[in-house]
């Protein structure tokens, strides 16, 4: 990313007029076109077939929406139509943009943009696409206000869209993070999805058990204590997809654990898919174990 991008953006929306977006989002576009692209395996073929794909590397997106929202946050309502335009019809490219650029735009109107944050997600076609519009433009508050944003976003647990349940459970996992006394109180939210059946929302939902463990561990050992092992078989991948993706320097915490999975494996009611699910899970904390 070369030094004078933030002033080719700032170029480029000096002149912005709000009823044609249009011609800076093509010239936003013609900028990040100038950068090498990396590598994009980690999205399916036939999604990159669903929206351009160009790989333009995150952080020179985040650079054009970070610019665009300086300005952005204090002109709102101006800037709504640039970012759902880059959204709609900018490709994967438009929607990183977009998503950093709402960012600072929620901090400023939160009850304008939430609802509008909750609309696109239902548009995602990739899991970049909805973690980045989680990470970028609804965590943002929830970060600055939990006391005050963190209940607006439980109902997205209940939605019928599968994008809108990872994006809720995404940056409910990621609030301890910042504020670990929330710890328990986001892990009995991660639990009303235990038994999510969209592997996408399973992701998330393991993702935001285990990132819940650099608020506090002790609430997360003690999460899966009580789930383990689950009433419902639904809940297997995800609980031991947690221990299997652990932070290594975390393991050690969970060590105590051990006797709860390894009881588990040896239930003669688990499916074959699901005894190897648990074994490997099993496996991880005996090494952890020493």
């Amino acid at each position: 990313m070369n030094d004078q991008l933030p002033d080719q953006v700032n170029a480029l929306i000096t002149g912005y007029d709000p009823a044609n977006p249009r011609a800076t989002a093509d010239g936003l576009r013609a900028l990040w076109l100038q950068y090498e692209p990396k590598s994009m395996e980690g999205i399916k073929a036939e999604q990159r077939d669903q929206q351009e794909t160009v790989g333009t590397p995150v952080d020179v997106l985040s650079a054009i929406g970070k610019t665009i929202g300086k300005t952005a946050r204090k002109r709102v309502g101006d800037f709504l139509p640039l970012a759902r335009l880059l959204w709609d019809e900018f490709g994967r490219e438009g929607r990183v943009a977009a998503s950093f650029l709402l960012g600072p735009m929620e901090r400023a109107a939160p009850e304008t943009i939430m609802p509008l944050v909750k609309d696109l997600c239902r548009t995602c076609i990739t899991w970049e696409d909805c973690d980045q519009l989680a990470m970028r433009a609804l965590e943002p508050v929830v970060r600055a206000e939990p006391d005050r944003w963190l209940d607006a976003v439980v109902p997205w647990l209940d939605d019928d869209n599968k994008w809108v349940r990872r994006a809720g459970i995404t940056v409910i996992g990621r609030l301890p993070m910042k504020h670990a006394a929330y710890t328990a109180r986001c892990l009995d939210l991660a639990g009303r999805l235990l038994t999510d059946q969209d592997t996408d929302v399973r992701r998330a939902v393991s993702f935001a058990i285990r990132v819940s463990a650099r608020g506090e561990i002790a609430p997360v050992r003690n999460f899966l204590a009580r789930h383990v092992p689950p009433s419902d078989p639904a809940a297997t991948w995800v609980l031991c997809n947690v221990i299997r993706s652990m932070a290594k320097r975390l393991l050690p915490e969970f060590v105590s654990l051990l006797p709860r999975y390894e009881q588990w494996a040896a239930a003669e009611s688990l499916s074959a898919r699901d005894r190897r699910s648990v074994e490997s899970a099993v496996k991880t904390l005996r090494t952890a174990a020493g």
